[in-house]
């Protein structure tokens, strides 16, 4: 398995993983939560997380003369643990059913399988942006939890207001030092597959019939290591992305997105990409046939064509971001 330090997308790990004894490592391809395509996954250095270091300051330095010392300095840190969960399900199908496919009978289980792995990618897409651990224990911290008010560093406000909803427009960069996934140590990384074969299960009478059985595991973490590797336009309004410029209400996106990337230091910003749900996605290609405001381009980033670009960096669409946030305040 790639040692700690190894950081690759799931597309990476999965050629990594071909030919070994890991269980059958699934890539999943679906193009409305693209950011679990993009995210880079390292092994955590703990088996229950991983701990890690944030720089929080930069040491002192001092301009020196000649025969006079210079004092001794360090950069300020923090010590984080971050957790990461078992995401898990299992798959069961009564044998008699699947005897009445016949020869297509292996079909109809993996036509069954990808159902269940598309609803644990859209799990862990969602759990990216909102995950809580201290709501939820047993999930990992999303990008939400960690830019949590409009007054936080890094988060800048679209003027939404509580009791209407809005939605978020994130920035990321991603990286070994800047924002990347986690697995647990010594486990296998990506959405793993174990056949069940058959066995005995019961009805809620406490009949037994027997079914053919898969279980699906996803072992996943997140860590932010550099704060300023993440910019949120948080409280856009959703029902006001219609309006156009110079009617009220219109959510000027081009200066939002200005504003957002000039936040994020050059050389995280040079490979960042933006990620955002189809109704801001809409609104953008909308404001783009206003003169003077959004100027998109159509690049060919991620090995396919026409993938929209804002201020040179790639749009992402994900479904996983809601349209139905609430205000921060």
């Amino acid at each position: 398995m790639p040692g700690l330090g190894f950081v690759a997308t799931l597309a990476e790990m999965e050629q990594f993983y071909k030919g070994a004894d890991a269980g059958q490592i699934i890539e999943l391809m679906n193009k409305t939560n693209d950011i679990v395509d993009d995210i880079p996954w390292m092994e955590s250095n703990q088996s229950d997380g991983h701990l890690t270091r944030i720089r929080t300051g930069l040491p002192e330095v001092y301009w020196r003369r000649l025969y006079q010392g210079t004092p001794p300095s360090k950069s300020q840190w923090s010590q984080v643990k971050e957790s990461t969960g078992i995401l898990e399900a299992i798959m069961e199908l009564d044998v008699e059913e699947t005897k009445l496919y016949g020869s297509r009978d292996k079909s109809f289980r993996m036509s069954e399988g990808v159902a269940f792995a598309e609803a644990m990618r859209q799990k862990v897409a969602a759990t990216l942006f909102y995950g809580d651990n201290g709501l939820r224990p047993d999930e990992f911290n999303g990008l939400a939890v960690r830019y949590p008010g409009k007054d936080a560093p890094h988060v800048l406000d679209a003027g939404g207001s509580s009791g209407t909803p809005c939605t978020s427009l994130w920035l990321v960069a991603w990286g070994a030092h800047a924002v990347h996934g986690l697995y647990p140590k010594s486990s296998t990384g990506g959405l793993s597959h174990e056949d069940l074969k058959t066995y005995m299960t019961q009805d809620a009478d406490g009949r037994k019939y027997q079914v053919v059985g898969d279980k699906y595991n996803w072992r996943c973490g997140l860590t932010v290591r550099d704060w300023r590797a993440v910019v949120r336009i948080a409280n856009i309004p959703v029902e006001q992305l219609g309006k156009r410029r110079g009617q009220t209400g219109f959510v000027d996106l081009q200066k939002l997105t200005i504003e957002a990337k000039n936040k994020m230091p050059q050389h995280l910003r040079n490979k960042a990409t933006w990620y955002c749900n189809s109704e801001i996605l809409t609104a953008l290609e909308l404001q783009n046939t206003d003169s003077g405001n959004v100027q998109l381009q159509y690049g060919e980033y991620f090995n396919a064509s026409s993938i929209p670009v804002l201020h040179g960096r790639p749009i992402r669409q994900c479904d996983a971001i809601r349209a139905t946030e609430e205000a921060l305040i």
